[in-house]
C-alpha cells in the first residue's frame, strides 16, 4: 500500500485507456524524445530529440517520470516535480499525435490530481504561449492562469503559470 505522503512513487499504474511505467529505458526515452521533438511546444522552442531524452533520463530525485503506454505502444510521458511550492508541478505532459484527443490526457490529469490531493491543495503547470491546444486543455480541466513568465524558456516567448486548486481533506 502506498503511503499518502509519497505520491507518484508506484512503479506501475493502470488507468482507463493506458498504463504508466515509472522507469524509462534509454531506448524508450529516445523514442519519446523523437515523438515529442516534432510537435508543439518543443518544435517551436527548438528542443531536440536528444535533449528531451536526456531530460527524461537525468538524475533528479524530485522529478517523477512515467512512460505512458497504450496497449504495448509507448504513447507519451508525464513528469511531475514533487515537492514543489505548495503542490506538485506537472513539468511535462506529452502525448504522441496518434494518442491525442482520445481521453488519455484527461486520464493523466485525473491521476495526477488524485495523487497531489493527498499532500497538497494545488497542482501546477507551465504552458508555452505558442501551445494554444495545451492552454485550452488545462483551462477546460479547471486550471486557472496565475501569472505570465516573460521569456522563461525562450526570449520573446512567454509561458503561463497555471494552478488548479484541489479539494482539501
Amino acid at each position: 500500500m502506498r503511503d499518502a505522503k509519497t505520491p507518484f512513487t508506484r512503479p506501475r499504474i493502470r488507468l482507463n485507456g493506458c498504463r504508466l511505467v515509472r522507469a524509462l529505458s534509454a531506448a524508450e526515452a529516445s523514442g519519446i524524445g523523437e515523438q515529442l521533438s516534432g510537435i508543439e511546444p518543443w518544435l517551436t522552442l527548438g528542443y531536440s530529440a536528444s535533449a528531451l531524452a536526456g531530460y527524461l533520463l537525468r538524475d533528479d530525485p524530485a522529478l517523477h517520470r512515467f512512460l505512458v503506454r497504450v496497449e504495448d505502444a509507448p504513447a507519451g510521458v508525464i513528469a511531475i516535480r514533487h515537492p514543489w511550492l505548495r503542490g506538485p508541478y506537472i513539468e511535462l505532459l506529452g502525448l504522441a499525435p496518434d494518442f491525442q484527443g482520445i481521453g488519455i490526457g484527461v486520464e493523466l490529469l485525473r491521476w495526477a490530481e488524485a495523487e497531489a490531493a493527498a499532500v497538497a491543495g494545488n497542482l501546477w503547470v507551465v504552458v508555452s504561449e505558442c501551445n494554444e491546444r495545451a492552454l485550452m486543455f488545462y483551462e477546460k480541466a479547471g486550471f486557472e492562469p496565475v501569472g505570465r513568465l516573460d521569456g522563461l524558456v525562450r526570449e520573446g516567448m512567454d509561458e503561463w503559470l497555471l494552478r488548479k486548486r484541489l479539494p482539501c481533506d
